[in-house]
């Protein structure tokens, strides 16, 4: 998986679940996926923790 937009997508996901999933809110995943925020430790430990598949270096690269 490359991207947040992926992962939504696959999961058939919207920002609102995925927040659910994650423990955050909305606004902090629309940051991310605009890249007006970077992904914290706890943000990645969540997502790995919820999508096991997700390869973060390759998110990480892609949030550039």
């Amino acid at each position: 998986m490359q991207n947040l937009t992926q992962i939504k997508t696959i999961h058939n996901l919207n920002d609102v679940e995925l927040a659910n999933i994650l423990h955050m809110s909305p606004k902090q995943i629309r940051r991310i996926k605009k890249g007006q925020s970077k992904p914290g430790p706890k943000f990645l430990t969540a997502l790995k923790n919820a999508f096991p598949e997700v390869d973060l270096n390759e998110l990480i690269e892609n949030l550039k």
